[in-house]
């Protein structure tokens, strides 16, 4: 929690102003959205039957006298900072020195301002779950001008949401990221870049397989990836000549999508972009609460069935989507779990899985 200095409230608030929270620090009326184009998750949940108090304040009624001598102050007592949280999320506040106060996550007002005098709760639902949001306290003396400050960061808890726009039933295949360490045979085929540069000998093997899934990682750590066609190398397996371009291993650990992004495994796809546009986001209910095992360093969680469309393939074609397992152990533990050609039940653009938009 960023500020829990009763003393530094004042000073901490004005920085705060100038620093874009209000040019001259007053509160604006109740209904205006301060910095928000209202377009955010909880755009639609705004006060409404999300806001529930302990006690009715009524609108009309004066606002409370705060000495000037009094040392203004807020803070959010509860949930606690970086706490993981059911929706509804109950706010437990305390304030001193102020007349008015006002909760804000990721700058959208969660309902009007209140006297704490009369209720220190307030309950909101999220409707944007599964990642973290940024909680505000504001305190305001009785002119109206922000005096005090607090806030912390929680995490709501994925509930059943709307899983989004339906696309269909799809089917799968899987693919991986070959490792030449996991391949035995002398090093008698040359790797090349798309300038016909040799990269490296490996396997023949590890060529053909680096070849089918598109990356892959060398014995010397380099990381390599689809380039382009070319007319140097072993053709691949399923034809045509392949080059490759060497990457950072630490910005593509596992390879490269589609459009120059990391993939991420058991979580990227491969699609056809005409069907999915790439990055849509999307929820196979089948794979929702799954347990995927710990293989290799991956898994080891309940899966909850968010997945991107990060990659394409020249086999994939409308409703095939092709899973990014990772490593070749993991792929044959899915295999176990849902054989290629299984179909899923698909959804897109939904806030159940907005957390994976790019």
């Amino acid at each position: 929690m960023s500020n829990r200095n009763r003393s530094l409230a004042a000073t901490l608030v004005l920085a705060l102003a100038a620093a874009g929270c209000g040019d001259d620090g007053v509160l604006p009326p109740d209904g205006d959205v301060p910095g928000d184009d209202a377009t955010g998750a909880d755009a639609d949940a705004d006060a409404g039957p999300d806001i529930e108090a302990e006690g009715e304040v009524d609108p009309g009624a004066e606002v409370a006298e705060v000495s000037p001598d009094a040392a203004a102050w807020v803070e959010i007592v509860e949930p606690a900072d970086g706490a993981t949280v059911d929706n509804p999320v109950r706010f437990v506040v305390a304030a001193g020195g102020v007349a008015r106060v006002r909760l804000f996550a990721d700058d959208w007002p969660l309902g009007e301002t209140w006297d704490p005098a009369v209720s220190t709760e307030r309950s909101y639902t999220f409707t944007g779950v599964g990642y973290e949001r940024h909680v505000e306290l504001f305190g305001y003396d009785g002119a109206g001008a922000e005096v005090a400050y607090d806030d912390l960061r929680i995490t709501v808890r994925g509930t059943a949401t709307d899983p989004g726009t339906l696309v269909g039933t799809m089917w799968n295949t899987y693919y991986y990221f070959a490792d030449e360490a996991d391949y035995a045979g002398p090093d008698d085929t040359t790797l090349y870049d798309e300038a016909c540069n040799p990269l490296a000998r490996v396997p023949a093997e590890f060529s053909d397989d680096v070849c089918i899934e598109g990356s892959g990682r060398l014995e010397d750590g380099r990381v390599i990836n689809y380039a382009d066609t070319c007319s140097c190398g072993r053709p691949c397996p399923t034809g045509g000549i392949i080059c490759y371009a060497a990457l950072d291993p630490a910005e593509f650990p596992w390879g490269m999508g589609s459009r120059g992004n990391p993939l991420e495994p058991l979580r990227s796809w491969a699609v056809d972009n005409s069907f999915l546009p790439f990055g849509t986001v999307l929820y196979a209910a089948e794979w929702d609460g799954v347990a995927i095992p710990a293989v290799e360093g991956l898994g080891g969680f309940t899966h909850d069935g968010c997945f991107r469309a990060d990659d394409v393939g020249g086999a994939i074609r409308d409703n095939h989507f092709d899973f990014f397992a990772g490593t070749a152990g993991m792929w044959r533990a899915l295999e176990r779990i849902f054989p290629t050609r299984s179909s899923f039940t698909v959804y897109r653009d939904g806030e159940r899985c907005r957390y994976l938009a790019r």
